[in-house]
C-alpha cells in the first residue's frame, strides 16, 4: 500500500489547493506546505545532515517541468541538507519531514519570480527517503571507500589473469594498464589534445560504449576533466600511436553511481588506440 501511495504521489499533479483546508501550514518566507505521515514524532533532519530524497515540480501551468526520478536512482537522489541562500527555496520544508515521509508544497510565484503573481504557484512534491547525521555519513562513506577498493582490486587481478595480461602495470593513480602495440609519437601529456579510439567493456566483458562503431573518435584535452578521472589520468601512461589496455577502478570512473549501462561501482575496461 505504501509503494502506491509513493507512486501515486509522483504521477498526480495538484490542481486545485485550499490552504485554510486542515493539515495546511506555511513557513515564515511564504511557502505552504502539508506533511503525509504516519508518525510526526519521527526524528527530522537538521542543515548539516545528508540526506536521500526525491522531488516534483509542476510550473504555473500545472504541467510537471523537473522530476529527479528522471536520474533513475534506486535509493533516491542525495544531497547535503543547507540552509537556503534564497528567500523561498522549497527544499526548507525537508526540516519538518520524517523519513518516509511526502509533502505537497505550494510557493506563491512572485516568491520566485522578479515579474510573478501572488495569485500562481508553482507546485512540488517531496519525498524523504533517508537522511544522515553528516559525520555518521561520512563514515559510512569512508568504510565503503576503503572496501570497495579491496572488491576491485580482486576484480582487476581475476580480470588481469584471465584475459592473460600479465604485463600490466599499476600507474601511481590506481590504474592498470599495458601497451600492447608500441607507437613512435611523443608521450602524451597534460594539456595536449588528443582523439581515441575505443571500446568500454566491463570486467565480465560485457561493451558499454564503442567509438568504432560510432566512427568517430573521442576527443578531449588532458587534464581538463572532460572525461572520467581514471581515463584522463591514465591516458597518460601512453605514447601517441600506442594500443593498449586501460583498466579503470570504480573509484576513478562514477563510483557508487550507476550510469547507463554501467552499474555502480564497475571496473572499467578500455581498449584503446591513440590516434597520431
Amino acid at each position: 500500500m505504501k509503494k502506491l501511495i509513493i507512486i501515486l504521489f509522483f504521477i498526480i499533479p495538484a490542481a486545485l489547493f485550499s490552504f485554510h483546508k486542515k493539515g495546511w501550514k506555511h513557513t515564515a518566507s511564504g511557502i505552504y506546505y502539508k506533511i503525509y505521515t504516519c508518525d510526526t514524532s519521527k526524528e527530522k533532519p537538521v542543515y548539516g545532515d545528508h540526506i536521500w530524497m526525491h522531488l516534483q515540480k509542476f510550473g504555473l501551468n500545472n504541467k510537471e517541468i523537473f522530476n529527479t526520478k528522471i536520474f533513475d536512482a534506486k535509493i533516491g537522489v542525495e544531497m547535503d541538507f543547507k540552509k537556503p541562500e534564497k528567500k523561498a527555496d522549497v527544499t526548507e520544508i525537508f526540516a519538518f519531514m520524517g523519513k518516509g515521509d511526502s509533502a505537497m508544497v505550494v510557493i506563491p510565484s512572485d516568491l520566485a519570480d522578479s515579474n510573478g503573481s501572488k495569485k500562481k504557484y508553482y507546485t512540488f512534491n517531496l519525498y524523504l527517503i533517508d537522511f544522515k547525521r553528516k559525520d555518521v555519513y561520512l563514515f559510512d562513506k569512508n568504510e565503503q571507500y576503503k572496501q570497495q577498493m579491496v572488491l576491485d582490486s580482486l576484480a582487476i587481478l581475476d580480470y588481469i589473469t584471465n584475459n592473460d595480461l600479465h604485463d600490466c602495470v599499476r600507474d601511481e593513480y590506481g590504474n592498470w594498464f599495458v601497451r600492447k602495440q608500441q607507437g613512435t609519437g611523443k608521450p602524451v601529456k597534460e594539456n595536449d589534445t588528443i582523439k581515441i579510439h575505443y571500446t568500454g567493456k566491463l570486467t565480465s566483458g560485457k561493451v558499454f560504449d564503442n567509438s568504432y562503431e560510432r566512427k568517430e573518435p573521442l576527443s578531449f584535452i588532458v587534464g581538463k576533466k572532460q572525461v572520467i578521472d581514471g581515463l584522463d589520468k591514465g591516458i597518460r601512461d601512453f605514447f601517441y600511436g600506442d594500443a593498449g589496455t586501460l583498466i579503470i577502478p570504480s573509484r576513478l570512473s562514477y563510483g557508487d553511481r550507476e550510469v547507463g549501462k554501467i552499474p555502480a561501482n564497475s571496473v572499467l575496461i578500455f581498449e584503446i588506440e591513440i590516434l597520431p
